[in-house]
C-alpha cells in the first residue's frame, strides 16, 4: 500500500512538472516525468556521475576529502538509514592536494578531472585502482565523452575536446542560446547525440548540439530541489547519468540525500 501511495505521488508530481516548469532562456523547456527516486549519501560533494552495468561511479570533491566511489544502482532492502549507510562497492580517496571534479568512462577507464591542479587522473573501472596522470591547461569542471573525444568544461561558455590517449586539446566550442553566451557550464553527460550540461548554481540542465554549440532545450529541475530540505547554498544540482537499462537520467546534487530517475520528453 505504501509503495502504491508513493507511486501515485510521483505520478502526480510528474504531471505537475510537465505542465508547470518554466524555462529560463530562449531554448524550449523539455518536459519530463519522474520514474523513481532513491537515497544518495549526503556526504558526497557530487562532481561527476556515471552508470555502467548497474553500477554508479561518482566523484566527490573538496580538498582533503575528494573520493572516487562505485556502488550498485539497486538499493539494499531495509530502512532509509540502512540504505544511506550501505558500503560502497569500491572507494578510492584522492591525494589531499587534489580537488576531484568531472568524471567519465571510456574503454573500461575512468577519467577524473581535478579543479585547479591541471591533472587528469585515470583509473581502472573495475577496481578503481590508479593507472596514470595526464596534464592539461586551465580548470577542470565537467567531463563526458562522445566516444571519440573527452569533452571538458571549465565554468565558462567554452567546451574543450581532448584526445583520450594523451588529453591533447583538439578543438574548442562556444555554447550559446540564440547568440547569448551560456556560462558556468559544469557537469556534463553525452546522450542521443547531444551534450547535456548542468549550469552551476541553477536548477537546470541544457541540451547542447555538439556540432554548433547551440542550446536546443533545457530541463528545469527546481521542483526536485523543492522535495528536499536543503539549507546549504552549496547543495546545488550537479550529477547527470544516462541509464540505458531504465531509459532515463539519474539526477542528483552536491550533498543531496536523494537521486531521481527522470525521463525527458520530446
Amino acid at each position: 500500500m505504501k509503495q502504491l501511495v508513493k507511486t501515485l505521488a510521483l505520478l502526480c508530481m510528474s504531471l505537475w512538472l510537465i505542465a508547470m516548469s518554466p524555462g529560463s532562456g530562449a531554448a524550449p523547456t523539455i518536459p519530463y516525468k519522474i520514474i523513481t527516486e532513491r537515497t544518495h549519501k549526503p556526504t558526497l560533494f557530487t562532481q561527476g556521475l556515471q552508470i555502467e552495468n548497474d553500477q554508479f561511479y561518482e566523484s566527490s570533491g573538496l580538498y582533503g576529502k575528494s573520493l572516487l566511489v562505485s556502488y550498485p544502482v539497486e538499493e539494499p532492502e531495509g530502512s532509509t538509514w540502512a540504505r544511506l549507510s550501505a558500503p560502497f562497492t569500491h572507494k578510492q580517496p584522492l591525494p589531499e592536494r587534489f580537488f576531484a571534479e568531472g568524471l567519465t568512462l571510456l574503454d573500461d577507464k575512468l577519467y577524473l578531472l581535478t579543479w585547479k591542479e591541471g591533472t587528469l587522473l585515470v583509473y581502472d573501472k573495475t577496481t578503481l585502482h590508479y593507472q596514470k596522470s595526464l596534464g592539461y591547461t586551465g580548470e577542470g569542471w565537467g567531463l563526458t565523452t562522445d566516444g571519440e573525444y573527452l569533452i571538458r568544461s571549465d565554468g565558462s561558455d567554452t567546451l574543450f575536446f581532448h584526445a583520450p590517449q594523451d588529453f591533447r586539446l583538439e578543438k574548442t566550442m562556444k555554447v550559446q542560446d540564440q547568440g547569448k553566451a551560456i556560462t558556468r557550464i559544469n557537469e556534463l553527460e553525452y546522450h542521443a547525440g547531444f551534450i547535456w550540461a548542468n549550469i552551476w548554481h541553477e536548477d537546470r540542465i541544457i541540451r547542447i548540439d555538439p556540432n554548433t554549440g547551440d542550446a536546443t532545450g533545457e530541463l528545469v529541475l527546481s521542483a526536485l530541489r523543492n522535495t528536499m530540505k536543503l539549507n546549504n547554498p552549496e547543495q546545488v544540482l550537479n550529477g547527470i547519468a544516462w541509464d540505458e537499462k531504465r531509459n532515463g537520467f539519474w539526477i542528483t546534487g552536491k550533498l543531496w540525500p536523494k537521486m531521481f530517475l527522470i525521463q525527458p520528453g520530446d
